[in-house]
């Protein structure tokens, strides 16, 4: 953290400056533009939406309701939901920079958050990388929406780093494959979705072939989603353990391994599944898919028993988030806590103070570092609960500066008003 006045450039002042343009920094910008603040993102890469786009991860998982951000994009991308079928990444590209766009947020590519000033428990400005060097952007309220918690860690806050052990869930690279034989309808969404084939069981062939070599050992299940069209299949099975998402000599070497398990996979399928005898890599994320790392520490931590038992708060601002909790195995492969498919939980809530850090007045979380433990990450970290944490973020933002009151000062029925009257429930 800077305490002093560097003599950088400052390139702008925004009412709002959203760090990470992936699905929940897009559903924050999006919803404070709307509301009226002037808004920026700041994106390291050339592409938003994150792992909707460039991450290749699909489908959107996690449970929303009606006239949510979640529900707005995929309605907009007239992708059914319930069919579990992939949505097509180069329309979802479009749509999410038109969406971007037409909110009337500003965008900057190719730049990451390399620091704060702060003073008095108030950032100022943002330090950014560009093309020309360090520079500045002014705020009056900062999003973290960065996913590995950069602008929060930054900003001095506390932050927590996978379990107890010190180990984070998997990357993986996901990817999709065509030229799938329309007589094979083959599909795996997890460790208890089976299905005879010719060579035997194929829940079984993944496990004998990860045990044998065939298959990487972080690699007992190779996961089908259906794909685009009826020929294609979406593939979650690459594994790479033990690196930190963090270091980028970790995240060098994991990419390397990542992109050698894609062709052990595609092997796998070729030689044991008919009508994969001919599939071809069609396309796969554009880098390594995080699944964990920083959490920030806010006002409130949810915890792994809140989502079991459904439990709801007074200052909701997601309302019946559900996904099961899907540890991929830090040291193994498989998931990490039992065989089989993952614990489902409750529709439960998400609330203002799990989005409120703990040091910074005037800094907000989205996504998957807000306040949760290893085992209520595993849930909430999927893409249609971030991009809803993040539009409830942005409504938050823009009240914020339009009532001149700090985030943590912000009285959390003002949120609810906003999301109520674009026809969200959040109690029944």
């Amino acid at each position: 953290m800077i305490d002093f006045q560097k003599q950088l450039e400052c390139v702008g002042s925004y009412d709002v400056v959203v760090a990470g343009g992936g699905v929940a920094g897009i559903g924050a910008a999006i919803e404070a533009a709307r509301q009226g603040a002037k808004v920026l993102i700041l994106e390291k890469t050339g592409l938003l939406g994150g792992m909707l786009t460039a991450g290749h991860v699909s489908p959107p998982l996690g449970n929303f309701v009606k006239n949510t951000m979640a529900d707005e994009l995929l309605s907009a991308a007239q992708y059914v939901y319930n069919k579990g079928r992939s949505h097509d990444m180069e329309q979802m590209k479009l749509l999410v920079t038109r969406l971007v766009e037409e909110s009337g947020a500003t965008v900057f590519y190719g730049c990451s958050v390399a620091d704060v000033i702060k003073k008095d428990g108030i950032i100022t400005h943002a330090v950014i990388t560009t093309q020309s060097g360090l520079k500045t952007v002014a705020g009056k309220v900062f999003i973290d929406a960065t996913g590995d918690g950069v602008l929060s860690y930054l900003s001095g806050e506390d932050v927590q780093y996978g379990r107890e052990d010190g180990l984070v869930q998997p990357m993986s690279i996901m990817f999709t494959i065509e030229n799938v034989s329309p007589e094979q309808t083959l599909i795996c969404f997890h460790e208890e979705m089976d299905t005879a084939l010719k060579k035997g069981n194929y829940l079984q062939l993944c496990k004998d072939a990860s045990k044998n070599g065939e298959l990487p050992p972080t690699v007992n299940i190779v996961r089908l989603y259906r794909g685009v069209v009826e020929t294609e299949r979406m593939v979650n099975a690459t594994q790479a353990n033990g690196f930190n998402p963090l270091l980028p000599e970790d995240l060098g070497k994991a990419h390397a391994l990542l992109r050698r398990q894609i062709d052990q996979v595609v092997s796998f399928l070729k030689n044991n599944v008919e009508g994969f005898e001919n599939i071809r890599i069609k396309q796969s994320s554009d880098g390594v898919g995080v699944r964990e790392s920083r959490r920030v520490t806010c006002e409130y931590i949810m915890k792994s028993e809140d989502l079991l038992d459904g439990k709801k708060h007074p200052d909701v601002i997601v309302h019946k988030a559900a996904f099961c909790l899907d540890i991929h195995n830090p040291s193994g492969a498989g998931q990490s806590e039992q065989e089989g498919r993952p614990r489902n939980c409750k529709p439960y809530d998400i609330p203002y103070r799990s989005v409120l850090p703990l040091k910074t007045d005037n800094l907000l979380v989205a996504g998957r570092c807000i306040g949760g433990t290893h085992r209520a990450h595993s849930s909430y970290r999927v893409m249609n609960t971030c991009i809803n944490v993040g539009q409830a973020v942005g409504i938050a933002a823009a009240i914020s500066v339009k009532e001149n009151v700090l985030p943590r000062k912000l009285d959390y029925k003002k949120i609810q008003a906003v999301l109520t009257e674009k026809g969200v429930d959040l109690f029944n």
